[in-house]
């Protein structure tokens, strides 16, 4: 409950921080026409994308629960989609959104922990390789521009790619061979020790995790068009989610860009953005999307594309999911209550 309230404030602060650049910025004078050119039918595509991402979010858990338990429906699936959500865009490296949902199948549905336990790690073992795949692909898609214009960016940019990457290399070794993996975590314990860092570090208790990956990967490598049909939705939801940037750059009324650029460096801010340890990269979103797609966005809309990116991705997704959960909540209880009067 307390990281989940520092969660919420350091929210609140980065967004009144960016409320505040907004409302000082010199370009708020030219909002009411900026406005009045506003391509509402772009805008209108980029808000259904999210809502699409959010349909196949679903899909996906619906997808894996159904084969580990009966008890799994598309509906209940909708419901642990907007509680990863909300959880996860209010906790630091998005962490709370798993255990979140595996606690909401166990209170909820009755679902045992194990259960819903393997249902998400088999998700997030796919997302991750699939992610870090995509990442790669598309900065060396786009090596030739992302050198020329962000040169003095690079570093952050392959400090993100290399971190995602490493999940995802991990997760084929595990796929593959257990021992290289113990090797390569035996290694890093050594050298956490000798810099006096590796004192809380339970070797078993990695080991135990290791050994649950190794099972839910070898029960997705068994079926192989179950793992095919995730790997392509993961492929298709992620492209959609990247694609909401290139349609707000048409709702702002700008020209010119090519839609693989605008692509390939909205998946650079999304791993960039990835290992920095606020609640939904609050901060960070904004200022690897102020530095890195001014190469795109006239300077008179620039804030502006940040903010209605950051408003349909994060904010506006962030009250969706947690109304629904209210509401959702209010109804159990007065179901409960009518239940027993």
């Amino acid at each position: 409950m307390k990281k989940k309230i520092i969660g919420i404030i350091i929210v609140v602060v980065f967004t009144v921080i960016t409320v505040y650049l907004l409302a000082n910025s010199k370009e708020i004078a030219e909002f009411p026409e900026l406005v009045k050119r506003l391509e509402i039918k772009f805008l209108y595509i980029a808000i259904s994308l999210m809502l699409l991402y959010l349909v196949i979010n679903s899909t996906i858990i619906y997808i894996i629960g159904k084969e580990i338990s009966r008890e799994i429906t598309f509906m209940k699936s909708v419901y642990l989609s907007f509680v990863g959500q909300y959880y996860s865009l209010i906790t630091p490296f998005a962490a709370g959104g798993q255990p979140a949902q595996i606690i909401a199948m166990k209170t909820r549905y009755n679902i045992p922990i194990s259960v819903g336990t393997t249902i998400t790690v088999k998700k997030f073992l796919i997302f991750q390789v699939v992610v870090s795949l995509y990442a790669i692909s598309m900065f060396f898609t786009k090596i030739h521009f992302i050198m020329n214009k962000y040169s003095g960016l690079i570093v952050f940019i392959v400090i993100g790619l290399s971190i995602n990457l490493i999940g995802g290399v991990l997760i084929i070794l595990l796929s593959y061979s257990k021992t290289v993996v113990v090797k390569i975590l035996d290694f890093v314990i050594l050298i956490a020790k000798k810099l006096h860092l590796g004192k809380r570090i339970k070797r078993d208790s990695i080991i135990e995790h290791i050994d649950d990956y190794v099972k839910n990967i070898e029960e997705i490598k068994n079926n192989k068009k179950t793992m095919l049909t995730l790997i392509v939705m993961t492929f298709i939801q992620l492209t959609i989610y990247f694609s909401i940037t290139y349609f707000i750059y048409l709702s702002l009324g700008s020209t010119g860009a090519n839609y693989i650029d605008i692509l390939g460096i909205q998946t650079i801010v999304y791993v960039v953005v990835s290992f920095i340890p606020t609640p939904g990269g609050a901060g960070a979103s904004e200022g690897s999307f102020y530095l890195l797609f001014k190469v795109f966005f006239s300077r008179d809309v620039l804030l502006y594309a940040m903010a209605l990116w950051r408003i349909i991705t994060y904010y506006g997704n962030m009250i969706f999911s947690g109304l629904i959960l209210l509401l959702v909540r209010i109804f159990g209880y007065f179901k409960k209550k009518k239940k027993y009067a």
